[in-house]
């Protein structure tokens, strides 16, 4: 008897994202919904987002290769990516809601 190998394609998860600050401005909304797969990473949508988005978004959001800028917070189901595994932060199990803040200073 044989045995046929077949390829399991991972099911896609349903990430909310929503853009904060100046950050509509860039991208042309305020939140988006993207499938990505289900063991993504904060690294995976960054990319994914960076393809989408071009230039201005990789400028605006990223410092260099999975950095991110000073001011910029991402927090991912209300948790912050840095308390977390940074860039390596798993998207989670279910919907999941991804939001882009950048923080600037003053006075």
């Amino acid at each position: 008897m044989s045995v046929d190998t077949v390829a399991v394609k991972e099911a896609p998860r349903a990430v909310q994202v929503r853009f904060m600050g100046d950050l509509p401005a860039v991208v042309g909304r305020r939140q988006l919904r993207i499938d990505m797969p289900e063991n993504g990473t904060v690294s995976d949508l960054m990319a994914s987002l960076s393809d989408s988005y071009g230039e201005r978004f990789s400028s605006r959001v990223l410092a260099g290769p999975e950095t991110l800028h000073h001011y910029m917070l991402v927090f991912v189901d209300g948790e912050n990516i840095e308390d977390q595994d940074g860039f390596a932060t798993k998207l989670g199990k279910g919907d999941v809601e991804v939001i882009m803040l950048p923080m600037y200073g003053g006075g």
